[in-house]
Formats: structure tokens, sequence, C-alpha cells
């Protein structure tokens, strides 16, 4: 007995010694409330049926109004020498769903999910390494550089209520997205890079930079005998895509800037006009020619997408209130033809921009405001759209932890030519409440 008593005790001297090394932080947010909407799609119908207009109207007890729910767990580990080993493993929750994890919230461009799509979202999940003075790098699924300085200089701190011009969160008030009318999700910019290395280096007199290389290549060589066809015929799986940020701080004033590029190619043959080589061919004289109609040539030629992405943001704290300013522009172009309809070059343009306040009334009464505009330009359909957005939100914090909201936004199209969505617009009103831990 007394032998199992000092092995219970030297185990819990080893798990004390453990824990004096490392700690591990649970932390999450649950947002719930009330969520309502309206919504006028606009198009163009024939010169006999004229515009068409469809309404839609949503309310529901939803969720994640002012934050997206979660729930983390994050770590360090102090390695001796100013050196850490760090990690963070954040997962999505839907409080309100049957599955309380899980979600697929698409970036239309790139046709990724911010969300896993799957029973459990990973938000994030990384590793790294720090050492005082000089900076950290990780590895893993995290956010992007123009991401996190979008974060610092938003006046509406990333919430999901329409109005947010730059940010374009979860919001769900149309009946479907459209890359022409640059209001609909996913199309502000990418939020998270899987397969991503981050570096960010200490903060030197004001001045952070950091940076980002995301990597996920798949490339095959397979030769077919001369004159077969076999669906796996070679050919390239790739997404990859870097990034730059930096940002200043001097006394009340904060500046930032990032860019980012993404590159998205899926490629298992290479169109010709009449046929289409199999990669693996020596070369196109070789017997290894398919003709474009067996298979459909529309179906199995060439395809990449670059997509550029920048942000520049600022802000100013006058002590009473705190001003906010950001631009944000997206350059999205089909490298390759992928069919009639669609040629080389062709590009979907997207620009927008804001101002926006922020202030405690009271102690415990915080409001804030902003309004912006942006143009889209889609060379592949000859549509322009102008946007025009505003937001307006308060919390009552009951304590540190847990607040009451309301948040109140409105965006609203405006086209130059026929088919962008002239008339589209939206309201979105959020009353709930937000616990954090």
């Amino acid at each position: 007995m007394k032998k199992s008593l000092l092995a219970v005790a030297a185990i819990g001297a080893f798990a004390s010694a453990a824990q004096a090394q490392s700690s591990v932080t649970v932390y999450g947010i649950l947002d719930v409330g009330y969520i309502g909407s309206n919504a006028r799609e606009g198009s163009v119908g024939t010169a006999a049926q004229g515009n068409q207009v469809k309404k839609i109207q949503k309310s529901a007890f939803g969720q994640s109004g002012e934050q997206t729910s979660r729930l983390g767990f994050k770590g360090t580990e102090d390695l001796g020498g100013g050196a850490s080993a760090f990690f963070t493993v954040e997962l999505g929750l839907t409080p309100q769903n049957s599955e309380l994890s899980g979600g697929t919230a698409e970036d239309r461009v790139q046709k990724t999910t911010n969300a896993s799509g799957s029973a459990v979202d990973n938000r994030q999940s990384f590793v790294g390494l720090k050492k005082n003075g000089i900076g950290q790098f990780a590895f893993g699924r995290q956010y992007t550089p123009v991401f996190n300085i979008g974060a610092a200089t938003s006046p509406g701190q990333y919430n999901n209520v329409i109005g947010d011009l730059v940010y374009l969160g979860s919001s769900s008030v149309y009946s479907s997205g459209s890359t022409v009318n640059g209001n609909n999700n996913g199309l502000g910019f990418t939020n998270r890079a899987s397969n991503a290395l981050t570096v960010q280096s200490d903060n030197f007199a004001g001045f952070v930079v950091g940076g980002m290389y995301a990597l996920n290549n798949t490339n095959q060589t397979e030769v077919a005998a001369p004159g077969t066809y076999t669906a796996s015929a070679g050919g390239n799986t790739n997404w990859n895509g870097w990034g730059l940020n930096g940002s200043f701080t001097w006394q009340k004033l904060y500046i930032g800037a990032a860019y980012q590029s993404f590159k998205t190619q899926y490629n298992t043959g290479v169109a010709g006009a009449a046929t289409i080589v199999n990669l693996g061919s020596p070369s196109a004289t070789s017997g290894q020619s398919i003709t474009a109609a067996s298979p459909a040539a529309a179906l199995f030629s060439a395809a990449q997408i670059s997509d550029k992405q920048t942000l520049v943001g600022a802000t100013y704290d006058f002590g009473i209130l705190k001003a906010y300013a950001q631009w944000v522009g997206r350059k999205v172009q089909n490298d390759y033809a992928t069919s009639t309809a669609v040629g080389a070059g062709e590009q979907l343009n997207r620009n927008a921009q804001q101002i926006g306040v922020r202030s405690y009334i009271t102690p415990t009464i915080e409001t804030w405001a902003s309004v912006g505009n942006g143009k889209v330009k889609a060379t592949y359909n000859a549509a322009t759209s102008n946007f025009f957005g505003y937001q307006l939100g308060s919390n009552y914090y009951l304590s540190k932890r847990t607040n009451l909201y309301a948040i109140y936004g409105q965006q609203q199209t405006s086209s130059t030519s026929a088919n962008a969505g002239a008339g589209m617009g939206a309201n979105q009103y959020a009353v709930g409440v937000r616990h954090t831990f």
C-alpha cells in the first residue's frame, strides 16, 4: 500500500513539473440571438419580360451575429533562453444547429471553403516556435496577412451583419451568391490558408513585418498507350500562394498594409485547336493525341486562376473615439481558356473603401458606425457594378465577458450594365448576447 502511495505521489510530482514548464488555455465564444433581413434581387429579363425582382425575407433565432462562435485550445512551452513553442487549435461552433461544429462557407473565386465543410470546422490549427527579440514562425492552417491587417483596422471588428464592404462576413441575406454584385460572402479577400508557413518579426521601434507561403501541389506524369484515354492521364492539382504584411505603430496611430497572391491550377490535358494531348506525351506527334470530340475539349482543357489581394488600413485613437479607414482590392484572372465561353485573360476586379468610428459612450455602452462604397468590374460578361453600404452597432456590457448587442446594416447595388445586378440591395439586423470564456 505504501509503495502504491509513493508511486501516485511520484506521478503527481512529474505532472506538476510538466505543468510548470508549459501552459494550455481553453477559450471560446458563444454568440446567439435574433437575426432578420430583407433583400431585393434585381435581374433583367427579355425585352418582353422587362425587369424581374425577387424579394427575400429571413427571420430566425440565429447565431454568430457579432462574432463567430468558436472553441479553442492554445498553449506555450518555455524552451529556455528566450525561446518557446506554441500551438493553437480552434474549432468553429454552430450552437443553433444539430451539428455543433461544421460548415461550408465557400470562397466563390477559389472554390475553397473558409470552414472545413465536415463535422468539425477547423478554423485554425498550427504549431510554431518563437524567439524573444527576433520573431516567430508557424506551420498549419492560419489567418492570411490581409485578414490580420484588416482585423486590426475594422470598425465593426469582423461581425457577420451586412454593411461591412471590406470584410463581407458570413451573413446570408440573398438567395444565392454572385461574383458581379460585390456583396456575396467570400469575395472580399481570402481569410485563411491551409498548408501555410507564416513568419512574423518582433516589434522593432513600432515596426512589425511578416509573411506567408502556402503550398499544396501535386504534379503527375502518366504516359498513355497510343490512341487511348484514361480519366487520370497525368496533370496538375496545384494550389499555392504567398503574402507579405507590415504595420507601424506610433503613439495613437496605427498603419498597416498587406498583399497576398494565390494561384489555383487544375490541368489534365493541354488544349489544342483540334486535339487534347496527354501531359505524359513526349510530343504532340507521338501518337498520344486524342480528338477534341472524344472527350469534349471544354471538360479537359487546362485551367489556372490567379488571385491577387491588397488591403491598406489605419486607425487613430482620439481618446473619446477611435477612427478607422480601410481600402481593399482584389484582381482575379483566368490565365488559361477553359471553354469557348470563358477565355484566357478575362478578369474580375473588385475594390472597396470604408471609414468608421468606435467609441464608449459610458463605461458599459460601446457604439460604432461605418460607411463605404466600391465597384466590381467583370470582363467576362461586361458587367460593372457600384455598391454602397453602412453599418451601426452597439454593445452593452453586463460584465467583462458577457454583453448584449444590436447591429443594423444595409447595402445597395447600382449598375452601369444590363446584367450586373441592378437594384440589388438588402438590410439586416441582429440582436443577441455574446459570452466569451
